[in-house]
């Protein structure tokens, strides 16, 4: 009992961190059911396609021959053509780590006469408690790590808080929990643990340990296998490397045990491609890659869009450890760090999508955040107490701007992929929920689309808390209402950013008692230059044409909330597509 209550007090700190995390985000963020979705979809397939579904084997039946094996496999982006099979396009060391929880789950939880197919709730909440177990056992490497460093506790544990509530791990321990980012974290970090270690003692058991972690590093990311250059940091100086290698050397048995460790992890992902296509070699990325002669190398760091400093500027702060570096004459950490940052920086900037699609933050360097901590930890021990104070305060302040960031992203307030300056600032720390959706708004090709019928509503007065209807016709009066496709509103106002009238648009059948289309929008969304200027605003509500050909009714609805409203030059534009 006292050994395991000593082991517990020696990991304390970091279930207190996680189980922290979970109550904060749960309490000020929100949480979400669906935790495989998108990428997270591709890296955790393998498990049911495996287990339950037993379609992963399709190395002898081409997609021509065997049509009914693929139906699962939709052009999703999740598995992709490769000659004539279709082949998981995401690596498996996610799905690896993953499968001891899920097999728990597959094996124990009744599904309650579900057909199981793997996605069901409880395999999502545990996909979520495998990403918070990885996560909790990432900044425990951490915590090993640094303390090879000879940094203090306080320090430590700060670190910890900083790197899970003040970066995008947030998002991705979490809402999209299905990611590899947090897994590749804990095996870089458990990497750099074991290497640092081996570089201090020699130890063969050390190195093996780094073989393992390198290859579970491959299988999990391969591009993340550039960390080995991070290994000079690592060492400390040229003779600390060069002493490593010679150790290594002197010990051919334990080199060739960590060789072929690292080929067996590494060779898991190859053979899972001969499973399902029959080649051992498969670049599952087709039509993907690297643009090494056009790196994004500023945009990637500073952009509006997705800039690293600019969406985890706890990062920002952590570099101002580099000066440091060089305050104390440190020039050999200063220039391997550098020289390590800038390869890893203009490797994920010259990816084809240097912004990694949609996504919250950079989240391409989540897997590596721990090569900031050990500089930035360095730093903190050796400031003066001022100094130190202000890098904590600065540092603390990113952690409510972090969650409120994760929050917009979650309530469609940051868009996920075109975020620029003017956006950026339009919505910065705005929680309420007219803002959620207003930088989503669709633009479209004049071209594309031909304006059937027009009508002037006028101007129109509300007075404030009601609900209001103020225009409705039928669908009969429009000609080819059943082509029509977007029914543009636009509207004379002000568009001040604390207004909240809503505008409806709603499309019903009274005698069948359906409605077809219910779209309510903040009337904030129909701006089309700044706030709170006079302007010609516009919605275009979208929706697919009806082809209900009994009357149906049109009705626009205005919500009014503390204020009365008035809405002038009212005008309503039925679009159909050219080419119907």
């Amino acid at each position: 009992m006292k050994y395991l209550l000593s082991k517990l007090k020696f990991v304390g700190t970091e279930i207190i961190i996680i189980l922290g995390f979970v109550i904060i985000i749960n309490s000020y963020v929100g949480t979400v059911d669906n935790k495989i979705n998108s990428d997270a979809k591709g890296y955790y397939d393998y498990l049911p396609s495996i287990f339950i579904y037993h379609d992963f084997v399709r190395k002898n039946d081409p997609i021509q021959e065997n049509p009914n094996l693929y139906k699962r496999l939709t052009d999703d982006g999740i598995y992709v053509n490769y000659n004539q099979f279709k082949v998981d396009k995401y690596p498996s060391g996610t799905a690896l780590l993953q499968l001891p929880f899920f097999m728990c789950t597959y094996l124990t939880f009744n599904l309650e006469g579900n057909v199981n197919d793997g996605y069901q709730n409880p395999f999502q909440k545990t996909v979520l408690i495998s990403t918070l177990f990885y996560l909790f056992l990432g900044i425990f490497f951490l915590k090993k790590l640094l303390l090879l460093y000879d940094i203090k506790r306080n320090t430590i544990i700060f670190c910890q808080i900083i790197i899970v509530l003040a970066t995008p791990i947030t998002h991705y321990a979490h809402l999209e929990a299905g990611f590899s980012h947090v897994y590749s974290l804990f095996a870089i970090t458990a990497f750099l643990y074991f290497v640092k270690m081996f570089f201090l003692y020699k130890s063969g058991r050390d190195f093996v340990f780094s073989s393992i972690f390198l290859g579970l590093i491959f299988l999990l990311r391969q591009p993340n296998i550039m960390i080995v250059l991070f290994l000079p940091f690592i060492a400390g100086s040229f003779s600390n490397m060069w002493e490593a290698i010679k150790a290594i050397i002197n010990k051919p048995k334990t080199l060739f045990m960590g060789f072929v460790l690292f080929l067996g992890i590494i060779s898991i992902q190859l053979f899972l491609w001969f499973l399902q296509t029959g080649s051992f070699f498969v670049y599952s990325y087709q039509g993907e890659g690297f643009n090494f002669l056009d790196p994004y190398f500023i945009s990637i760091l500073f952009s509006y869009k997705k800039g690293l400093f600019l969406y985890t500027p706890v990062l920002f702060i952590a570099t101002l450890s580099l000066f440091w570096l060089l305050y104390k004459k440190q020039f050999y950490l200063f220039t391997t760090w550098i020289l390590f940052f800038s390869v890893l920086t203009y490797i994920l900037s010259s990816w084809w999508s240097w912004f990694y699609g949609c996504s919250f933050g950079l989240r391409a360097y989540i897997d590596y955040f721990a090569i900031f901590m050990i500089p930035f930890a360095l730093m903190l021990d050796g400031l003066k107490k001022v100094s130190r104070i202000i890098i904590i305060t600065l540092s603390l302040l990113t952690i409510p701007l972090n969650l409120i960031q994760t929050y917009q992203y979650k309530r469609y307030i940051l868009h996920w992929i075109e975020m620029d300056k003017e956006k950026y600032w339009k919505v910065f720390l705005k929680t309420n929920p007219r803002y959620s959706g207003l930088l989503w708004k669709n633009n479209y090709d004049a071209n594309m689309f031909t304006c059937i019928h027009e009508i002037d509503a006028g101007d129109i007065c509300v007075p404030k808390k009601t609900d209001a209807t103020v225009f409705s016709l039928k669908s009969t009066d429009i000609p080819d209402f059943d082509q029509v496709c977007i029914v543009q509103v636009t509207i004379e106002h002000d568009f001040e950013e604390h207004n909240d009238t809503r505008i409806v648009l709603t499309i019903q059948n009274p005698e069948k008692k359906l409605t077809y289309i219910w779209n309510e929008r903040y009337l904030i969304h129909f701006h089309e230059k700044k706030l709170n200027k006079w302007q010609t605003g516009l919605y275009n509500f979208e929706f697919n044409p009806i082809t209900d050909q009994n009357a149906n009714e049109i009705y626009i609805i205005v919500k009014t909330g503390k204020q009365s409203e008035y809405l002038k030059n009212v005008r309503l534009k039925f679009f159909s597509h050219k080419n119907l």
